[in-house]
Order: C-alpha cells, then structure tokens, then sequence
C-alpha cells in the first residue's frame, strides 16, 4: 500500500487543536438528581432499574427515593451533608443514593466488602454522621461517630413522607459524593466531586451513547469507583435501564442478561465471558479499562452476537 503522505506542520498544529477542542454546552442550572427527575417525568411507566428479576419503573423509583430524601431531611441533612452508604447491591443501594443527593447531601462510598479499618478511616475522615445501611451489615460496621441508618428497618415511617421532589435549593457547586482513593501510594484520601462535573460528564456521555445503547446498561461496579457513577446515572438520565449484578462475571447467571446491551468491565472479565460463549447477544457496546487490551481480544468480541462498538 502507498504511505499516506507526511503531514506539515501546519497540520499538526490543526489536528492537535480540533483534538483539543472539548468544549460544549451542558445544563448549568441542573444538579445530578435533576436529570433523573426530568426524565421520571418524560417516561414514567419505563423500566428504570432491574434487579434479582424484580424491576421498578422511572415514577417508582422517583417516589421511593422522594420518601427517603424527605427522611433524611428530617434527619438533619442539608446542602453538603455527607452521609455515607454501605449497602449490598440492591434496588436499596440506588434509592439510597438518589435519595442522598435529593436531599442535598453527598454520599461517601463504602463497600461491605472493604476491612473494617478501612471503613472506620473513611467515615472517620470525611467526618459522616449518618450513615445508610441494611440490617444484615450493622454487625459488620466498624464503630464510629456515625449513626446507623438501616434501609430496610425505617418502611413505617416512610410510608407516612412525601412522594414529591424536596425543594432542596442546590446549586451546581455542591458537592454530590466523595470518593477515596486506593492509598496505595499513602492513606486514602476523598475526593470531592461537584454537581456540575457529574452533569458535564454524563452531558458528554449522552453525546457519545444512544438511547439504544443504554437500553439495558450492565452496573457491576462498587459504587466506591467512579466508573458506578456512568453505571448508575446516565442510563437514569437517558430513559435505560440500569440492571444490577455483583459482577460482570455473574451475567450469564441473570435473568436479565438478554436485556444488557452495555457492559463496563476489565479485558480478563471479558475474555472469561466469550471462553464461555456467555456474551448475551443483545449486548451493542463493550468498554473495556484497567488492563492491556489484546486486539485477538477486540476482534473476538466484534465477532460475538451483534457487537457494534469496543472502547
């Protein structure tokens, strides 16, 4: 084949621009759970989140979070609260979430799965005074300052709140989670994360994705990493539906796998999938991080079912 033809230096100094040039608009007046708000208005009797073959609808999962975040206001949250969240995957741990931000808090991630000092650090540091939980988990939690919040033990007092959105004045300079960091390098440190980069993130996401794409988005992911947030939020945002799982090596044990048409994994999870012809075939995109992708790799997946896209 010919080589393509040197490029001048005109050129380059083009191209490195035009790669530069990210700027765009987003809504600047809207905070994350905004953005679910508005579109548990545009589809309410759409499926918004699947989970344990059990599924609740956009108005559903509106109304549930509402009742929580009118809790916890009534627990003294206010714009910039930090509550933490440790929750086994569930529709809970969503709800809990949403309902958080709702109420004009931020959440502080923990994972179950994490050692106790480890949490104890966490809650310690960000100084949390609530924290979200489930019953079967309050044994396992470190001793803190923190006043446990069991999800699944308050359903009598929230059948007496509010369905209704809280009228939390939040502008887009709050904080809306922190996440720590792996203190691989030294102690864990959090990092605080504003409304508006979440809205600037998944704005680009929605550009970037179609609704068809996010139809059934696969959420594997802790929600003590920042991939959870794509996960959890843009499907939310965009109309699709968010299925949960504990991992992606447990899809073909759901049974919703022939919903998922995204999944967010590392390359080593996705090869186990395809050695095991377990890659459902309505899935349309694959984004794949953390690891050296091989390209045998990508052109295995191209060559599963009706794959059209790999990051």
């Amino acid at each position: 084949p010919t080589p393509a033809p040197a490029l001048s230096e005109a050129e380059r100094r083009q191209l490195l621009v035009e790669f530069n040039a990210t700027a765009m608009s987003y809504p600047a007046d809207r905070c994350l759970h905004h953005l679910i708000e508005a579109q548990a208005e545009r589809t309410p009797d759409a499926v918004a989140l699947i989970h344990d073959g059990q599924a609740l609808t956009y108005a559903e999962l509106n109304r549930r979070a509402n009742r929580i975040a009118h809790y916890l206001i009534a627990q003294g949250v206010v714009p910039e609260t930090l509550v933490g969240i440790c929750h086994y995957r569930s529709a809970d741990m969503v709800l809990g979430l949403l309902a958080i931000l709702k109420a004009g808090g931020a959440y502080v991630a923990l994972d179950p799965a994490y050692p106790k000092a480890r949490q104890a650090f966490m809650v310690e540091d960000a100084a949390t005074t609530l924290l979200l939980t489930q019953q079967a988990l309050a044994d396992t939690l470190p001793v803190t300052q923190a006043r446990l919040i069991g999800l699944d033990a308050i359903d009598e007092a929230l059948a007496a709140l509010p369905t209704t959105n809280p009228a939390v004045p939040l502008a887009q300079d709050r904080l809306a989670y922190i996440l720590y960091t792996s203190g691989s390098t030294g102690r864990p440190k959090g990092v605080a994360i504003e409304h508006r980069s979440v809205v600037a993130l998944l704005s680009w996401a929605a550009t970037i994705f179609s609704p068809e794409e996010l139809a059934g988005t696969l959420a594997a992911t802790s929600i003590c990493f920042d991939l959870s947030v794509f996960e959890l939020f843009l499907p939310l945002s965009c109309g699709g539906a968010v299925i949960l799982a504990e991992s992606a090596i447990a899809l073909p044990g759901l049974a919703a796998r022939e919903r998922v048409t995204l999944i967010n994994t590392v390359p080593s999870a996705m090869s186990a999938l395809i050695s095991a012809q377990a890659l459902p075939a309505s899935v349309r995109t694959v984004n794949l991080a953390g690891e050296p992708l091989p390209n045998h790799l990508a052109q295995a997946i191209y060559q599963q079912g009706r794959v059209e896209r790999v990051y």
